[in-house]
């Protein structure tokens, strides 16, 4: 009796240690294999080792996986980055796309914002209607002005001046959007009711760098020329932004008056404009040319004249920031 309680406790002890041992081996079994720095193992997933998710247009990033075999690179937007064959992405212009690298059938992506390298508030003069309703002059000021004058009107074509901004603010905005600036503009329609004052405050809330308010001139019919208004340096209200705004408006009449060829009336400093007094960013308004002058009339509704007008303007905003 006493020899088979040996035995059996012996056999359990036996059970218990050859248990140990397979559980041991099991256990070598499973560990991972050492993965040489730079691949990946089979099994294991692709996964980004370098990569934003923010970029300034004109700015590149070095991207990187966890992998040296061959990889796949790509973006979902070509207009808002780029990608070469190494995973080195180029922003271009603000806006938001997708950088895929690919490996064998593993693929991983990051969601890439493209910021815009300054953002540009651009105001198209004017709307459909005007507003008789007044509003201050300045933040503060007991002098009272109309909300939005009515503007002025072609004497050839016949194209009020409200129709002809908005279609050469949309332009500029597509032309400094390839150029990688980010654009705020006030409206995108005519039939609007925004006055000069909301417009101003409209910008400044948008964080822009700048403001470019967009008009056309109106006067007897032998009158020529394109203008920049800009606040005086005495500006009650704005007068810390003399300089920078000066600045703009330099670069801009040069600019544009080299690319149109209109005549350059130069800078008018004007303290009297309630869209430039609520103003706290550096700005400036263009009149692009007299519509009351049948040449320049012409010229401004025309599709050809518009491309040289806003490839000016953008060329002026270029050498504003040195670009």
């Amino acid at each position: 009796m006493r020899q088979r309680l040996i035995k059996k406790t012996d056999w359990v002890r036996l059970k218990k240690r050859l248990t140990a041992v397979i559980l041991c081996l099991l256990l070598v079994m499973t560990v991972a294999v050492p993965v040489k720095a730079g691949t990946v193992s089979e099994g294991s997933s692709l996964r980004f080792t370098k990569s934003v998710k923010k970029l300034t247009a004109g700015k590149t990033y070095q991207f990187r996986v966890n992998t040296s075999e061959q990889v796949s690179w790509s973006v979902g937007n070509e207009k808002i980055a780029s990608v070469n064959k190494s995973g080195k992405v180029t922003a271009k212009r603000y806006g938001k796309t997708h950088v895929y690298a690919k490996c064998k059938d593993q693929k991983v992506s990051v969601l890439l914002q493209v910021q815009g390298k300054k953002v540009i508030g651009i105001d198209p003069g004017h709307q459909s209607r005007g507003d008789s309703n007044t509003e201050p002059n300045g933040p503060g000021s007991s002098t009272y002005k109309a909300k939005v004058a009515g503007g002025t009107r072609g004497v050839s074509t016949g194209k009020p001046e409200y129709q002809l901004t908005l279609e050469v603010a949309k332009k500029l905005k597509q032309q400094l959007w390839d150029k990688g600036y980010q654009v705020v503009m006030t409206r995108t329609k005519n039939d609007v009711n925004i006055s000069n004052k909301e417009r101003a405050l409209l910008i400044n809330e948008s964080g822009a760098d700048i403001c470019v308010r967009i008009h056309a001139d109106g006067a007897v019919s032998s009158a020529r020329g394109a203008t920049v208004l800009c606040p005086s340096s005495s500006n009650r209200y704005i007068s810390k932004l003399y300089k920078k705004s000066q600045k703009l408006s330099d670069a801009l009449i040069r600019a544009y008056c080299k690319e149109t060829g209109l005549q350059s009336r130069g800078i008018s400093y004007r303290d009297d404009l309630t869209g430039t007094n609520w103003s706290t960013v550096p700005t400036t308004l263009i009149e692009l040319g007299f519509m009351t002058n049948a040449t320049e009339d012409r010229f401004m509704a025309s599709g050809s004249g518009q491309a040289k007008m806003v490839k000016g303007m953008a060329a002026g905003i270029d050498a504003y920031f040195g670009y």
